[in-house]
């Protein structure tokens, strides 16, 4: 354990429903502060913070590490970083505790495959644009007629923890599974009644297409418009992993002249809590105006159930980490 004189300050940047259990493990490392990132007094308290402890609102950055200068580690309740500058928190020696790698616990949170789906089925049933019509006092049957998802082909862009979880989805509704991972063996994927495919047939062929790949410099804009024009036009593509692993543009490209029948967003580029990468959005703008383009503001990990269990493991990672620095 930490020898008594070594005591923490922590902060807790997005405190609102913070589970109680993980707020009192952090409390035997130190005092606990709970402030919201936007909330008055939040750079006075980070300026002295010794963890600084977030889910996504908060944007770790050089702006914000000047700020924080007694800062020892981020703790983020997700396997994405994307949001935390890495480069910049090692250079300054900051620790960056995550769920990344953390497949036992993680087995069991199933927020981001089940919104999956739900994507798949809302943009495949047309499901907002009816209830929208609805709304206005109309009952258009006709004009909301869908497609089913049975005996369709499913492809997963990644086959790491949701892309096993995706394909027993998939194949629990009668879709054929096929999937592109680089890391994942032929053998491997056929354990899951999953076919290994290149790029070409994984694009091709899929009348669903799903992201599930880590983001990193190497998957930066991972699919391109190269990608969607292999597509079939009756085709639907979904993104609950990264904004960033998609080449936006192309997306806009492809849904414009019809390469693929339609898109489900969870996640867009540089996202910001306030909303100000909205400002301007060529995506959101043609979301306005058309019915094949679902955008949600990343709730793939935002359930009451994945939120209180990954905030109490990430807590007890937190205090397992400064123990061993206690006792260093």
């Amino acid at each position: 354990m930490i020898s008594k004189d070594k005591k923490f300050r922590i902060l807790v940047a997005e405190p609102e429903g913070y589970n109680p259990k993980a707020i009192s493990t952090l409390g035997k490392l130190g005092k606990v502060y709970k402030k919201g990132i936007f909330e008055p007094g939040f750079e006075k308290i980070l300026s002295t913070a010794n963890v600084l402890v977030i889910r996504l609102g908060a944007k770790v950055d050089k702006k914000l590490l000047n700020i924080a200068k007694n800062l020892k580690a981020v703790a983020t309740n997700t396997t994405g970083l994307n949001h935390i500058d890495l480069k910049e928190t090692q250079k300054r020696e900051v620790a960056v505790i995550s769920l990344r790698g953390q497949t036992d616990f993680l087995r069991n949170v199933r927020s981001t495959p089940e919104l999956t789906f739900a994507l798949i089925l809302s943009l495949s049933r047309k499901i907002p644009w009816a209830f929208d019509s609805v709304k206005k006092g109309k009952w258009d049957r006709t004009k909301y007629c869908g497609n089913e998802i049975f005996g369709k082909t499913l492809g997963l862009l990644g086959f790491g923890r949701i892309g096993k979880i995706m394909a027993r989805y998939g194949q629990a509704f009668g879709m054929k599974v096929i999937a592109l991972d680089p890391y994942v063996s032929f053998g491997k994927m056929k354990k899951f009644g999953v076919k290994k495919v290149d790029v070409n047939k994984l694009f091709g062929d899929s009348d669903i297409l799903s992201v599930h790949a880590l983001h990193t410099s190497q998957t930066e804009k991972l699919v391109k418009e190269k990608h969607f024009k292999l597509m079939k036009p009756t085709s639907l593509f979904i993104n609950t992993a990264r904004g960033e692993l998609i080449d936006e543009k192309a997306l806009l490209t492809a849904l414009k002249h019809g390469w693929i029948k339609g898109a489900a967003l969870d996640v867009v580029r540089n996202e910001d809590p306030q909303g100000s990468h909205l400002k301007d959005s060529p995506l959101l703008d043609y979301a306005r105006s058309h019915e094949n383009l679902i955008i949600v503001p990343h709730l793939g990990g935002a359930t009451l159930e994945a939120w209180q269990a990954t905030e109490e493991f990430l807590a007890n990672l937190v205090e397992q980490h400064f123990s061993e620095y206690g006792n260093k």
